[in-house]
């Protein structure tokens, strides 16, 4: 009898356990309900407020959701808060009392989310006056990307108040708030006067523009905000007031290359002891890589060397060249070339193929090269008339012929004894493979230009924004074999007549010179000309 009741009591003590233990109920719908907001103190545009704390009053228990972080508060403050909650309750204690005759707006973006699913609150702004009035000030506009005209997603709007010495590169917005998925933004409850506007691409999200990773847009003068001010476009570019920097130097017996830290746009290489001459040079494919070559006129000495970027910064460094060691191997043989980083893909007929050479060479032969088709030979190509060798010695270039249907297993195949080193033992060739396009051909895009400037670039743009190729100042063009695909036309205008386009100023007072873009993606398929393209700016 005792050892049932001990059961029984053990039985039940277990189940009282068991009733005042806290778990998640059981089965049910996901909870997909965002947070309401029944109630804020102070209420969305109140007047003369004077409280140190505001607080949100929701209709089930929230909790903090990276608030620090995603709470904008205009104008900026340095009076720091804390954030309590209390179930469906949470507050904002700021440490010092608000400036007076200011209007606030608290704008939480992603900053509230309820308990269970992590629910964000949406779209919650708070507006109020510690003043009689509410700034009724506002902008809207639109941020986009200035060479693709694409929008730029959270962007940081940033307002700065011309009448003091608040930079964007040291201090946060007076007023700020983020564009939508759409680059749109809108900000209100200004208080009317002149600013300064900018766009920021905040990769590190403390709202200054500190790095020039970093893309911004500017107003190149200020923007008087009153309660009618026009909707802004604001363009995003990206500076780059860095030098190249020459960090490796590499010497072998056919050449020597100068490795830099970053893409090079134009080259020179002079020589100290004969400065008329210019050093026979090549570009890598990334840029970063240029090789100089050893001539009859230059053997080796100190040299001077220029490495000009896209953005125009220019680097000099005098060094010492030798050419020793042994030949550089970055190349055996031949391969199919992708200069300026820029793969060939598929060849069609009228196509130019380029093949680099291990090693600076001559061609001493009438037919240096052979297309085959397995053990096939479809065509000798004849030099100099179908083949030519650049001033390097090392890339060999010629325009595919028709190959009358014959596409399979097509391959490269180069003489030995008709191309020889200038230096060193013999070279030894394997077959190249060369990948013939099936789409049955290329095809072109022609246009012409309405302008009143003289000096643009037209480029066109594969559907990644790639330049595919440009032409300069011609008021009638024509892009030639292209791929079949879809592409666009840029055009940069070089409005000072510099030679260049100029992406804007680094301390914000000169604009980016104007970019056009065709209004359309342009499609281009197989043996097809497509004409009339009218490009007006």
């Amino acid at each position: 009898m005792k050892l049932r009741n001990s059961i029984l009591a053990m039985a039940a003590l277990a189940g009282l356990t068991a009733c005042a233990s806290v778990s998640s109920p059981e089965g049910g719908p996901k909870d997909e309900t965002a947070p309401v907001l029944q109630s804020s103190n102070p209420k969305d545009q109140a007047l003369k407020v004077s409280t140190q704390t505001i607080t949100l009053t929701f209709d089930e228990e929230v909790q903090p959701n990276n608030l620090n972080r995603e709470l904008l508060i205009t104008p900026s403050t340095d009076n720091t808060y804390k954030v309590r909650t209390n179930r469906n309750v949470l507050s904002l204690e700021f440490e010092k009392p608000l400036e007076a005759n200011t209007t606030y707006t608290l704008n939480f973006r992603e900053g509230i989310a309820d308990i269970t699913e992590k629910n964000v609150v949406p779209a919650l702004r708070l507006s109020f006056s510690t003043g009689a009035f509410i700034d009724s000030s506002k902008v809207s506009g639109k941020v986009v990307d200035l060479l693709k005209q694409t929008p730029e997603p959270k962007a940081v709007i940033a307002l700065y108040p011309t009448n003091d010495t608040l930079s964007i590169r040291k201090n946060r917005p007076y007023y700020q708030t983020i564009t939508d998925e759409a680059g749109n933004f809108s900000l209100g409850n200004i208080r009317q006067g002149e600013y300064r506007m900018y766009a920021l691409i905040d990769k590190n999200n403390n709202s200054f523009y500190d790095t020039e990773e970093e893309r911004i847009a500017y107003l190149d003068a200020p923007i008087n905000i009153t309660a009618n001010t026009a909707p802004v476009k604001l363009e995003t570019v990206r500076f780059d007031t860095k030098k190249p920097i020459l960090l490796q130097r590499e010497n072998f017996i056919d050449r020597f290359t100068a490795n830099y830290n970053e893409g090079v746009k134009a080259f020179t290489a002079i020589p100290l002891q004969s400065p008329q001459d210019t050093i026979i040079h090549k570009i890598g494919p990334a840029g970063k890589a240029i090789d100089l070559f050893k001539t009859a006129r230059f053997s080796g000495g100190k040299a001077i060397l220029s490495a000009v970027d896209s953005s125009g910064n220019m680097a000099v460094d005098t060094i010492q060249i030798k050419f020793e060691g042994k030949r550089t191997q970055r190349v055996k043989g031949a391969q199919l070339s992708v200069i300026n980083g820029k793969g060939n893909g598929a060849y069609t007929a009228g196509k130019v193929v380029k093949i680099e050479l291990e090693t600076p060479a001559q061609i001493t032969g009438r037919e240096p090269l052979s297309i085959m088709s397995d053990s096939l030979v479809l065509r000798r190509m004849k030099y100099p008339e179908e083949i030519s060798l650049d001033r390097t010695g090392t890339l060999l270039s010629f325009v595919l012929p028709n190959l009358n249907g014959r596409n399979k297993n097509t391959a490269l195949l180069l003489d030995s004894t008709a191309i020889k080193p200038l230096e060193g033992q013999p070279l030894r060739f394997n077959r190249i493979p060369l990948t013939i396009a099936t789409n049955g051909g290329t095809g072109s895009i022609k246009g012409s230009v309405q302008t009143e400037f003289k000096s643009f670039i037209i480029q066109l743009l594969n559907q990644d924004y790639k330049e595919v190729a440009q032409i300069w100042n011609q008021k009638n063009f024509q892009f030639r074999t292209l791929e079949p695909g879809s592409y666009r036309i840029r055009v940069l205008v070089d409005e000072n007549n510099n030679g260049r386009w100029d992406p804007g100023d680094p301390e914000f007072k000169k604009a980016p010179e104007k970019v056009y873009f065709y209004p359309k993606p342009i499609d281009v398929r197989a043996n097809w000309e497509l004409e009339a393209v009218k490009l007006e700016f």
